[in-house]
């Protein structure tokens, strides 16, 4: 039992660490270079957002687990780099939406058939593209759910482009989340030899 503590405590502690490093290159190169260019969808959404990775990693790995996983790496990513700010209802539901829509993208693909969780099989080329698609599906769903629950945020004109922007930014940040984890895997690799 205590052992299984520790797996859980030390499952978060990684997710957090790497949605606070995620969220600090966001808010530092991402959101400025994005905020002269699209700053009414800049609001919203980040064009490049590793974060997403992240979430897709975790319920690959983790299952439903991820979604308690991810829900706590919310809340504490908030606690560190945004500690004034007060949590609304809004951003309660967005956390709800962002922890579990990976988990609900895998489960409607092993419904269909297709049981595309790490333990389901083992790991080969075609499972990166395996979790492309789940990143490309969830986030779909994640632009829709973000539409729903800022709706009275986001201007009508500026709907349709925040959507795109969050499908786009949620799949170019799962791209740039694996690419920088395999350069750290080849990197620890090398330091092994």
């Amino acid at each position: 039992m205590q052992a299984r503590i520790s797996q859980h405590l030390l499952n978060i502690l990684v997710i957090s660490i790497g949605y606070i490093i995620s969220m600090i290159l966001v808010k530092s190169v991402i959101v400025p270079a994005q905020q002269l260019y699209l700053p009414a969808v800049t609001t919203f959404a980040a064009l490049i957002f590793p974060l997403h990775g992240v979430r897709v990693l975790s319920a690959w790995l983790f299952k439903k687990w991820s979604i308690l996983y991810l829900f706590v790496a919310n809340c504490v990513m908030h606690l560190v780099l945004t500690p004034g700010e007060d949590i609304t209802t809004k951003s309660l539901c967005a956390w709800i939406l962002v922890s579990t829509i990976a988990w609900i993208s895998f489960e409607i693909f092993r419904l269909c058939g297709a049981n595309l969780y790490r333990e389901a099989n083992p790991i080969v080329t075609s499972t990166w593209r395996n979790l492309f698609l789940i990143a490309f599906f969830s986030s779909i769903l994640n632009s829709l759910g973000h539409n729903i629950i800022f709706a009275g945020d986001i201007l009508p004109e500026n709907s349709l482009n925040t959507m795109f922007a969050f499908m786009i930014g949620d799949t170019l940040g799962t791209f740039a989340c694996f690419a920088i984890l395999m350069l750290a895997f080849r990197f620890v690799r090398i330091i092994r030899r």
